[in-house]
């Protein structure tokens, strides 16, 4: 009897660790799949954001700048061309109308202003060595690391980027191969290109990759003895540090 009882209440046990188990499993396959999911959402929307960017510029005058309201923009205005997959080729990317200038408002071509839920496009980079490419946003909360990065520094960031000085482009690290999550990866003379509003695309070379305190800054304030430089940044896998790559135009 006793003996019984044993192995009844070792079945017992043993049911209820396969339900834990069955429901600990479903968990976590429902979990993976709502992240690839996410993340196949915010690639698409990157992606279409870009193509709305590339296909939004129009010829101007000298002076004849003019911002839009924000509020008009509170998601994609128009729906990219169809095809037109920005992230399927990430090399150097191509503009409607390219300017010929170094950056600033003497270009000929200028984005009339591309938002997502509200917060501006204001350029593009593409790193060929890690084949990703997403839009640069002026702002850098929750919702657009989610699909982009953000130019943090300096606070004209519109009119900073790619233009001489130094620009520092957030983005987040994922732990995968999306975002900055293999920036570490890059190494000197590596490529990075960045496109800003004025359709100016410039090449930048890296030349600096090191680990630096979680709230170390002195990187964005440093001297470019008028070149023209990024500062790409990223957490590392524990958090507790960031990655920070400096690149330069040659």
């Amino acid at each position: 009897m006793k003996r019984y009882n044993k192995l009844k209440i070792y079945s017992k046990f043993l049911t209820i660790l396969i339900i834990v188990l069955t429901i600990f499993l479903i968990i976590l396959v429902g979990y993976a799949i709502y992240t690839l999911y996410d993340n196949y959402t915010s690639d698409q929307s990157s992606e279409e954001l870009m193509a709305q960017f590339e296909n939004n510029y129009e010829e101007i005058e000298e002076g004849q700048i003019s911002e839009e309201n924000p509020s008009e923009g509170s998601e994609n205005q128009e729906q990219p061309s169809e095809g037109n997959n920005n992230n399927s080729n990430p090399s150097k990317p191509s503009t409607k109308k390219p300017s010929t200038s170094s950056g600033g408002s003497s270009g000929s071509a200028y984005n009339l202003g591309t938002f997502y839920k509200g917060y501006k496009v204001i350029g593009i980079i593409s790193i060929p060595k890690l084949k990703i490419q997403y839009p640069i946003f002026n702002v850098d909360n929750t919702a657009t690391l989610k699909i982009g990065t953000a130019a943090i520094y300096p606070a004209n960031v519109e009119e900073a980027l790619n233009a001489p000085g130094n620009v520092v482009i957030a983005g987040h690290n994922y732990r995968n191969k999306r975002m900055f999550s293999k920036l570490y990866t890059l190494q000197n003379g590596d490529s990075i290109f960045i496109t800003n509003i004025y359709g100016v695309t410039l090449e930048y070379k890296v030349y600096n990759n090191y680990t630096a305190g979680a709230n170390d800054f002195d990187y964005a304030t440093r001297e470019t003895n008028g070149r023209t430089e990024i500062s790409l940044t990223t957490c590392t896998s524990d958090a507790s540090t960031r990655t920070i790559v400096w690149a330069r135009v040659e």
